[in-house]
């Protein structure tokens, strides 16, 4: 098993991360018009900085930001995407010698799981990871994110491990702010036991209270008496703790069922998100029958958030 309190974490002040954060290579950053996301761009060392324009968030050309590299994927598939980043970095074989740092704090969540893994599957040995907490989301419990999806819901590519178990699914879901989005996953799963993780302690005093409002709309999952004895909680700034979360799960699941078919789904915070994906790269893909599912969104909210109380940087080895 893996010990993931060995991973490196430390909180930056908004104020000093010109001073506190080494420089880098490289640094790569998902654009949107959150100002938590143009304040670390613009404050980051890094001897190159790139720009990714997630198709998703549909920028004009009028729209798009000057001054840096852009990244412009033209499919909303996530291997396109990657292969579009790793290419203007030089390729898979040039990664391997350079420091790398991604803030994933406006990268879509399947761009994002699906490059850690092509990141660790070039040979990737070590990446910094940051995310910036927001100071509040725009219009609380009520702010959108997604705005339009396919309906959709499928694996990541390369990310579904299927074994040949006849026994129940077992689905672990991040819970964030959109209802909706956990809606059709779990309707995409309807016969899976469902094991929500709560981000508690959350990035503010009410997010929490806020979170699970939104996630009460999700339908008749969280109504049912499993939503609450399946409940689960992990930090929502923290991706190590988020992974061992998860390993405890299947630890349980695999306890009492034996090897079944697992999934996960990760609809909360970034950071979160970040832990879902390195479980799946450090242990899951080991265990076999884990695989990651997320829904098909065809547009997204440019600006979700206000100001940017901390940043969060995160030490990822891949061993």
């Amino acid at each position: 098993m893996i010990d993931y309190s060995i991973f490196y974490r430390r909180s930056i002040s908004a104020g000093r991360i010109k001073k506190e954060l080494a420089a880098f290579d490289v640094f790569i950053s998902a654009y949107n018009s959150s100002d938590r996301v143009i304040r670390v761009f613009q404050d980051v060392v890094a001897g190159q900085k790139f720009w990714v324009l997630h198709p998703e968030y549909r920028y004009a050309p009028l729209d798009e930001p000057h001054g840096a590299p852009l990244i412009r994927p033209c499919d909303l598939d996530e291997v396109a995407q990657v292969n579009n980043i790793v290419n203007a970095l030089g390729g898979s074989v040039a990664l391997g010698g350079l420091s790398l740092c991604i803030d994933t704090t406006g990268f879509m969540r399947h761009v994002l799981v699906f490059l850690v893994a092509k990141l660790a599957h070039s040979g990737v040995q070590r990446v910094t990871f940051l995310y910036s907490e927001p100071v509040s989301y725009v219009q609380q419990e009520d702010t959108p994110f997604s705005t339009t999806t396919t309906g959709r819901v499928r694996p990541v590519r390369g990310m579904s491990l299927v074994n040949a178990s006849n026994d129940k699914d077992h689905l672990i879901l991040g819970v964030g702010y959109d209802h909706k989005l956990i809606s059709e996953v779990v309707n995409n799963k309807d016969d899976a036991e469902v094991y929500p993780v709560f981000g508690f302690p959350s990035l503010g005093p009410d997010m929490y209270q806020q979170s699970a409002l939104r996630a009460s709309e999700s339908g008749d999952v969280a109504l049912s008496s499993k939503w609450v004895s399946n409940r689960n909680f992990a930090p929502a700034n923290d991706p190590f703790a988020t992974a061992e979360a998860i390993r405890d799960i299947v630890l349980r699941i695999d306890f009492k069922y034996g090897s079944p078919n697992i999934y996960l789904a990760p609809l909360s915070t970034k950071a979160q998100t970040l832990g879902f994906a390195l479980y799946w790269q450090l242990e899951g893909r080991q265990r076999g029958g884990v695989s990651l599912l997320t829904p098909e969104c065809t547009t997204y909210s440019r600006e979700t958030s206000l100001g940017i109380k901390r940043l969060w940087a995160y030490e990822v080895e891949f061993f």
